[in-house]
Parts: structure tokens; sequence; C-alpha cells
């Protein structure tokens, strides 16, 4: 495998001398990828093709197309990360060989809306029908971003309707006695002012029936969510622009493992709410600054219908069991300055969360939560720079981040075993890298940097205790931890001619982790203390190929593929032997054709995960288990006619294939949905 890597490496750059006898004709061809636009890879607009990190680009014609109404859905099969879904919309995300993380204000993939962090917990929240693209940045980015960047970071990148008025309409159905619902509209609205405004409603209306052709209980669910932005021109280079998202998921049912059949059913609600506020514009000659606030809130309750140990449980009538709240306030200050052909990005970032939980008895009665209530404040500041050299060819890119945080455990109502404290302490991050752009589209990149997650307050500060058979057991944070730290490197070369319709490119990355942090029990008190590591090293794959554009069609007919093959994915135990990190799959690859004429357009989507490891929770012992390797086919077809209406047709899971991402909790089997969409 690693040989024919190598091979594949050497013969693209053994060409390009070749290539350069036809250098000027394929200049004149290559604006159309050249000219894409990414901003995650150094907080300002590079072209995509010159920078040195690895970034990929899911733009709004693959949203379309994809069969996915959540950002987790639309990653895993356009992007080819790991995943974690949950019915009863709970989802999380691992990059490079990082496990998928679904909860905690503290992960190593970054998510951001707009370049500001997104104040979510749960991707299963965040749903793309105002998306105007994504960009996915493989690899670490805490010299940008600070904490949870370790494995990468997704930037979802809203529309921003600035030109004619414009607006559409859309209703569907679907299987599961699904009723979908959305309408957006936006556009220049005069004296400067331009907004856009979108509403979605998403009501299924009984159980998923899976692939085996078992009804799953207890997952029907309902959903609203909305975005709005009002922005304006202010003089010839300043603007201002506000913008608000709403989500709100309402009688979610969790159905729980199938090991316990319907015994672990309950519900949820949860909302989400973010505002930002953004101003930028020039500050002098070749000078830009900009300044972001955002104040964003998650909320969950959680009800039971169930009490008691499983699989005896006993069934009662539903009660609350469980609030939490999530707050994040932030600042994002940003300048930058622009001499000759280089760039200079310098800011400061400061981000406050704060995360309260409250629990209840079955009478209504409050009662301790299991984890004290938390806070973290975090200041930081960086430098970028950018470096155009051997006539713009070579790209060279250096900086570095230096953060702070101070975390707490706060006084938690009901808690009474354990004493708030707070400690402190800083870390620096910095990332260097290069992108060299030969004749005829083949480039190198490479970039290599550190990364950090910080400790929790738990374990920095936390202090419980509690007595088992009449011995007093303490668990106690630890004021000296260190963040988990990583360095990754990556090396690529990638290949781009669109005259061709040829585009290419093989990522190969190397991660260690120092510093895990890891539990430790000394006589009756239990501890966290640095000492494990962990090693990840992988290959990533993207080709595409439109035979339209060699032949010269005006329309597209492409094959793709996008995938991550894992090598090694092992974390170092206390006594010195290694296991595989679970839930990070053996590979992922995405692959298919895509058609669009202007009228018609399809997509016939292929998606196959290899084998992972995971901890059988249910079984005596908990035993590690091996998952099975599984392969999941989509189609989309759609109509366009009269130039205003739209007809959608989508089968998520086509064959009707029975598989799982989580053991006990199985994906739904086949599901047909159709909609209507009118359009001016």
């Amino acid at each position: 495998m690693r040989k024919a890597i190598m091979l594949s490496m050497a013969l693209i750059l053994a060409a390009a001398p070749v290539f350069a006898a036809d250098e000027q004709e394929a200049q004149k061809e290559q604006t159309t990828v050249q000219d894409e636009m990414v901003v995650t890879a150094t907080r300002s607009e590079e072209k995509v093709l010159e920078i040195p990190a690895k970034v990929e680009v899911i733009d709004r014609q693959q949203i379309e197309q994809t069969v996915a109404e959540t950002l987790t859905e639309q990653l895993k099969k356009n992007a080819s990360i790991g995943v974690i879904e949950y019915p009863g919309a709970l989802a999380g995300i691992g990059i490079r060989g990082f496990r998928p993380e679904f909860s905690g204000i503290t992960k190593r993939s970054l998510i951001l809306i707009n370049g500001r962090p997104a104040g979510v917990t749960n991707l299963a929240t965040i749903l793309v029908d105002n998306v105007e693209r994504i960009e996915v940045l493989k690899g670490p980015a805490s010299s940008l971003y600070g904490g949870e960047a370790m494995g990468g970071v997704i930037n979802v990148i809203t529309k921003k309707s600035t030109g004619e008025f414009t607006g559409e309409a859309e209703i569907g159905a679907g299987s599961f006695d699904t009723r979908i619902y959305k309408a957006a509209f936006g556009g220049d609205i005069g004296k400067g002012f331009d907004f856009d405004l979108s509403a979605r409603g998403y009501d299924q209306q009984d159980d998923i029936k899976l692939g085996n052709g078992d009804t799953r209980p207890n997952t029907k669910y309902r959903t609203h969510n909305g975005s709005a932005r009002l922005g304006k021109d202010i003089g010839e280079s300043w603007r201002i622009d506000l913008s608000a998202n709403l989500y709100q998921g309402r009688d979610i049912e969790t159905p729980g493992d199938t090991a316990y059949e319907a015994q672990q059913g309950g519900r949820k609600d949860i909302d989400n709410s973010g505002f930002d506020l953004t101003a930028g514009g020039e500050l002098g000659t070749n000078n830009q600054i900009s300044v972001t606030t955002y104040i964003t809130n998650e909320t969950q309750k959680t009800y039971k219908k169930y009490t008691g140990n499983y699989p005896s449980a006993t069934q009662v009538a539903p009660y609350r069991s469980y609030d939490s709240d999530i707050d994040w306030l932030g600042v994002q200050l940003k300048d930058e300055y622009t001499w000759n052909k280089h760039r200079f990005i310098a800011g400061v970032d400061y981000q406050d969360i704060e995360k309260k939980s409250r629990s209840y008895n079955q009478d209504g009665s409050r009662k301790a939560p299991y984890s004290p209530d938390e806070g973290r404040v975090n200041w930081a500041g960086y430098l970028e720079t950018i470096w155009k050299l051997m006539d713009e060819r070579l790209t060279a890119t250096v900086g570095g981040r230096y953060d702070t945080f101070d975390v707490e455990t706060l006084t938690t109502p009901f808690k009474t075993d354990f004493t708030p404290r707070s400690e402190s302490f800083a870390t620096f991050s910095p990332r260097a890298g290069a992108n060299y752009l030969f004749d005829m589209g083949v480039r190198l990149h490479t970039t290599i940097g550190r990364a950090f997650v910080p400790p929790t307050a738990a374990q920095l500060a936390g202090y419980s205790e509690r007595v088992v058979d009449g011995v007093t057991m303490i668990t106690q944070g630890n004021a000296g931890l260190d963040p988990e730290s990583s360095v990754t490197y990556d090396v690529g070369v990638g290949f781009d001619r669109p005259d061709w319709g040829l585009s290419c490119d093989l990522t190969y990355f190397h991660t260690d982790v120092d510093d895990k942090i890891g539990t430790v029990q000394i006589g009756n008190t239990k501890t966290y203390q640095n000492g494990t590591g962990a090693k990840i090293e992988g290959l990533e794959t993207m080709l595409s190929f439109d035979i339209g554009a060699p032949l010269k069609w005006d329309r597209t007919l492409a094959f793709f593929v996008n995938a991550t093959q894992i090598f090694k994915a092992e974390e170092e135990q206390t006594d010195g032997t290694t296991k595989d990190i679970h839930n990070v799959a053996e590979y992922t690859v995405n692959y298919g054709i895509q058609y669009d004429d202007g009228m018609f357009d399809g997509k016939i989507h292929v998606r196959s995960q290899g084998e992972m490891k995971d901890t059988d929770w249910v079984t005596a012992g908990y035993p590690e288990i091996e998952y099975p390797a599984f392969t999941v086919v989509d189609l989309m077809f759609g109509a366009t006619f009269a130039d205003h209406h739209r007809v959608i047709f989508k089968v998520d899971n086509l064959f009707d294939e029975d598989y799982f991402e989580k053991k006990g909790f199985d994906k739904p089997g086949r599901a047909f949905f159709v909609s209507y969409r009118y359009s001016f």
C-alpha cells in the first residue's frame, strides 16, 4: 500500500518537466480552481491552490446534491472524516484519526460559523440550509484558533446575498411520515443595506425502519431552525453585519441501546441560539481591520420514562431528569497588513464559557448534578505571516499563538461533595508551511504545527468525595496538569488542470500526541496526570475528473473519490502497552458520479467505511469489539423547469443496508424524500 502511494507521488513529480512545454496554455485555463478562495487556513482570504495547509471545500452544489440534513452528514459524505451519530439528534466528529466527540466544551476538532466559534457541543444542531460552503481544514490549527483545533477546523460559511433580491420556498415529504418546509430570501434592499432570512421545519412523525426490516421504537422528532442577517456598506471600504441563528428541537425521542429494547427510552428538547456583530474595513494604506463579537447559548432538557438499572428498569410517568446550559461570549480583533506581496495577520481573541447543570428526582425536586458547574476564560494573541516568493510560485507561512486560560469549578446548587477551585495555565502553539506551484498545475505542500487541548475544570480543580463500604473515596483535580499536546506534519502533492477536468491530491500525515491526561489511583484518592501518548498516521486522497471539460461539453459529468486511510491510530496505556484508538475506522471512502446540465442534475454517492474498535458497554466485563465494514449508496435527482420550478428526489441508503456506526444504535434503512421548490 505505502509503496503504491509513494510510486504514485513519484510519477506525478517526474511528469512535471514534460508538462512545461504547455505551460502558457495551461496558465490560461487554470483560473477556475486557482481563483477559489478560502479563509480558514490563515484567517484571511487565500487562493486554495496556494496555501500550504490541507483545505477541502464543500460548495453549494455539493451540499445540494448530498442526501444530508445536518453538518455531520455533509462532512462524512464529502470530506471522509470520522463521525459518531445517535438517534435523537446527537452527533460529533473526529478528524485525522482523533476519536469523534459529541459533548463537552473541550474537544479535538473546532467548529466555526463564519470564522467565530459556533458555540455548540452537539453537531446535530447545525443544519445546512443557509450555508454557502463548508471549509474543512485538516491538520493542527492551534496557531490560529487555540485549543480544540488539534485534528482540524470546520468553518461553516453562510450565505451573504448582496445583489438583486431573490428568494425560494420549498415543501417536501418522505419516509417515516416526514414533512419538510423551507424558505429563504435575501438581497439588496437599498441605501447600502442587504439581508438574508431563512427558516426551516422538519417533522418526522413516525419511527424509523432499519435495514433488516425492524421498526426502531422511540425515534420520532421535530426541529425548527432559522437565521437572519442584516448588513450595510459604510463608505467605500467599511462594512457591518449583524447575524443571528436559532435551532429548536422538540420532543426528540431517544431510544437507547438496542440491547435494552425500549427500556432506555426518553426524550429531550434542545435549543441553540447565536448572535454576532462584525465590523471591518480599511485603516490606512494596505491595512484592514475587523472586529467580531458573539454570544451563543446551548440548552438541553432531558426527560426519562424508566427508572432503575437495565435490563430490569421500571416504566414510570415521564419526568424531567436533567438540564444543562452552556453560554459562550467572545470578541475577535484582527488586523491584516499587506507589504508588497506579503501579508501579516495579527489579532487578539477573548472567550468566556460557562456551563451549568441541574438534576431532578422523579417527583420534580432538585438534586445534585453528576458534575459541578464550570467556567473557562481564554485570552490569546496570534500572528500569521504569509510570504510570496520565487515569482509567487512559493507561498510560505509562519505563525504562532499564545493562549492563557483561567478555569474554575463553580459553586453548584445541591452539590456539596466538592470544593470550588480555580487554576490558570498558558501555552504557545507555532505552525509553519510551504506550498510550491510547478508548471501545468502540479504543486507540493507541507505543514508542521503544534496543537493542544486544555484540561477541563474538573481535571484541574475538581474535588469530590463519596463513601463506599465505609471508606471515603476522593476524586481530586491536579493543578499541575499540562494541556494535552500534539505535533503534526503532513506532506502532499496535488495536480489541478481545469481544461482537462482533473483535480487530485495525495496527503500523508503523521501526529504524535504527548501528555495525554489519564487517571491514577493512589490509595483512596483518584486524580489526573499527564503521561501517556498516541501516534496517528494516514493518507488522504482526493480525485475528481469531469469528462465534460476536455470534450468541451456544456454539461458536467464528473467522477469523484475522497478517502482517508488510517495506517496507525494507537494510544499508549499506563502499563506500557498500546491499543487502537476507538471509533476510528481503518478507512473511509466516498466515491460516485455527478451530473449537471443546467436543467437536470443528479448524483450517485457511495460511502464505504472499514472496521474499527470500540468498547461493548452492554456486555459483562466491557470487552473490546470490532465493528464490521459496510457500504451505503445514496441517490439524488433534480429537475429544473420554466426557470422558477425545481423538483428534487433523494434516496438515503438505496439498497437498504443494515448497518451501524455505533453498536446498539443502528442507522435507518432505505428512505425516500421528494420536494418541490419555487425560486425567484
